[in-house]
């Protein structure tokens, strides 16, 4: 019932001879009941849906999955290695903050200024997620002066920064669970211990692929792209520590199949076009990106005329053709570049 319902129903039992209209004695005497009333019914509807794993949200979620021994995956933090330059015998001591706009990171352990006027040191970022995952080059200063301390950048892209699993993925990890059967180490163990690992986005697992009790586990990260040799190592030490005894396991990346796309666009919408065709198209090819055997040529021209302002195109090229183009089994479409011209 809505609020309004409900003040009506408890005003209709006051006999017709009082004022029941708004701002009355009655009306103002019910009100805050049926207020409470209705906050306490949209609480005890919210305990219900929070009952059913696929209603639930947060920790009740939690809660659920946790009957399955499925936990949310937590969020992890990017690394990478930085050059820092100053006088020779300078001492950067473990901990000290570096920092890419306002992202900051940590030092791993205290170094020393080489001869040469630097030394390379691996670094970690202070806070867990994607917020981490900066380009080569983007740190370039500290945020509190160091003596003798002239440069900072980093030499690497600082990778391996993924965010909490969502409610959505971990539904979709309990659900998988739940309709598929996972027992003597079939296929569908494989693939719920390598999505039990952070930062695993998709996985295939390909059954005696060089012969008996051999399995091919085939990984993508959590932005549906090839795995770094990190992620591929955690995922094959958790794998090995529950696989059946005698089982030979191989852990790799899906290999990349680089997508580059270019197209004129007729468009009254001038403002971020770029951007925002980049964006759709990755949201494209990284959806079930394991899973895809071929990248639509129509697909892409459909979801190009979607965007809001672009009225036509012409001259669309998918890596300088215009047929689908197929992708191989363990490979992953990966948006290299996009040419409007």
């Amino acid at each position: 019932m809505t609020l309004d319902e409900i003040i009506e129903y408890m005003l209709s039992s006051v006999p017709e001879e009082y004022d029941i209209s708004v701002g009355s004695f009655f009306y103002d005497l019910l009100y805050p009941v049926a207020e409470q009333i209705y906050l306490l019914q949209k609480r005890i509807s919210r305990l219900s849906e929070n009952t059913f794993a696929v209603t639930a949200e947060g920790e009740y979620l939690d809660r659920k999955t946790a009957e399955q021994n499925i936990v949310r995956k937590t969020a992890t933090y990017s690394k990478g290695t930085l050059l820092i330059s100053g006088n020779r015998g300078e001492v950067i001591l473990k901990g000290a903050k570096v920092a890419a706009d306002n992202v900051l990171f940590e030092v791993n352990e205290t170094v020393s200024i080489a001869e040469n006027g630097s030394v390379e040191v691996g670094a970690t970022c202070t806070v867990s997620g994607s917020v981490g995952n900066v380009k080569k080059g983007d740190i370039n200063r500290f945020p509190i002066t160091l003596p003798g301390i002239t440069a900072v950048q980093n030499i690497t892209d600082f990778t391996g920064g993924y965010d909490a699993e969502s409610d959505a993925d971990l539904l979709e990890r309990y659900l998988e669970k739940v309709s598929r059967p996972n027992v003597s180490g079939n296929k569908y163990h494989y693939i719920e211990w390598a999505k039990e690992v952070s930062g695993v986005g998709d996985v295939k697992v390909i059954p005696l692929w060089n012969g008996a009790g051999t399995v091919k586990v085939v990984i993508v990260d959590a932005d549906n792209r090839p795995a770094g040799s990190e992620l591929i190592s955690k995922v094959k030490e958790h794998i090995e520590e529950n696989k059946p005894i005698g089982a030979e396991v191989t852990v790799v990346s899906a290999s990349p199949v680089m997508i580059n796309i270019s197209v004129r666009l007729t468009s009254d919408n001038t403002s971020n076009i770029q951007t925002t065709v980049e964006n759709v198209l990755k949201d494209y090819l990284s959806g079930e990106a394991i899973k895809k055997e071929y990248i639509s040529y129509a697909k892409i021209g459909s979801l190009i005329l979607s965007i809001s302002g672009v009225e036509d195109y012409t001259d669309l090229k998918v890596n300088s053709g215009t047929e689908n183009i197929k992708i191989a089994d363990g490979a992953v479409p990966v948006l290299e570049s996009v040419v409007l011209k």
